[in-house]
């Protein structure tokens, strides 16, 4: 007869396994995180010094134009989700908007270091590589430029004040965007189903970074964050570069301490039918993330310039 260990240590075993997994993907998740933001404020940094060496202009935005632009975009994905005739064209619209985006992004931030020629030439490659050979690695590659691009364009024309309270406004649209409306979450169910996410494709182990994009499915070996729950914390951390890299640098440690508190947040979800066990529901992940990086704001608020 096969020993059977004790119920006791069992479940001593069980929380041991479940303890490593979650390190395991928040290492992942993490380090895509981290990996974004210290390219966001280098760029950030580096955008910096040629505004003024060579005295370009860089737009500033204000908080209206930014919020509007925002509602607009966001009734308009709301309107576009619920309009079933679009269906046919959703997958076009889609891919067009990540490539638009990830493009501009990764233009952003490559221009910086090589010649327009290159890095063309760079994003053309990787765009066309997620096209043909569409797989976890190449996509979120894609992100990371474009999202540390868009962060260290635009977080440079605002004022760190300004985007403590967007990041205040946008923590209760997602949490009303994943819970009440729920219009968050039909879209990235929608954009798993075209192969087109806006946002972080987070696999539950290394080697699944070589998955295709077809394999990514809610509740198999992939979860999503979204491209907002990043950029928008760097947002903050870009627009104190002119005064620092170690403001900079606080904000992005709290906001890292802040997306490993979102994801214990989903990982411990209970089971709404039996009170236990573990859910998959999706959480708004921004208000912690966007909590933390308020906190670490204010922190480095009292460090030396």
């Amino acid at each position: 007869m096969a020993y059977k260990p004790h119920k006791i240590v069992r479940e001593k075993i069980a929380k041991k396994e479940d303890r490593k997994k979650f390190w395991q993907i928040f290492l992942i998740e993490g380090s895509l995180f981290f990996l974004t933001s210290i390219l966001s404020v280098i760029s950030a940094f580096q955008l910096n010094n040629l505004v003024k060496i060579k005295k370009i202009y860089l737009p500033a935005i204000s908080a209206q134009d930014f919020v509007f632009s925002f509602l607009f975009i966001a009734f308009f994905i709301l309107f576009f989700v619920s309009f079933k005739k679009a269906a046919r064209f959703k997958e076009l619209i889609y891919k067009g908007l990540f490539i638009l985006t990830v493009f501009w992004g990764g233009m952003t931030v490559l221009n910086l270091w090589i010649p327009v020629f290159g890095a063309v030439l760079a994003m053309g490659v990787l765009i066309i590589l997620w096209l043909e050979k569409p797989s976890v690695w190449a996509h979120d590659l894609l992100m990371i430029l474009g999202l540390a691009g868009a962060a260290s364009f635009f977080g440079l024309g605002f004022e760190p004040s300004i985007i403590v309270i967007l990041l205040v406004a946008f923590s209760f649209y997602d949490f009303i965007a994943v819970y009440k409306t729920k219009h968050m979450i039909k879209m990235a169910k929608e954009m798993i189903e075209k192969k087109v996410v806006l946002g972080f494709i987070i696999p539950k182990k290394i080697k699944y970074f070589k998955d295709k994009l077809t394999n990514v499915k809610p509740g198999g070996n992939f979860f999503i964050l979204g491209g907002g729950d990043v950029v928008f914390p760097n947002l903050l951390a870009v627009s104190v570069v002119p005064s620092g890299i170690l403001k900079a640098l606080t904000i992005i440690i709290f906001s890292l301490v802040g997306s490993l508190f979102s994801y214990w947040l989903f990982a411990n979800q209970k089971d709404p039918l039996t009170g236990s066990g573990q859910s998959n529901e999706p959480i708004p992940a921004l208000p912690p993330v966007a909590l933390f990086a308020i906190v670490g704001y204010f922190i480095s608020l009292l460090l030396p310039l």
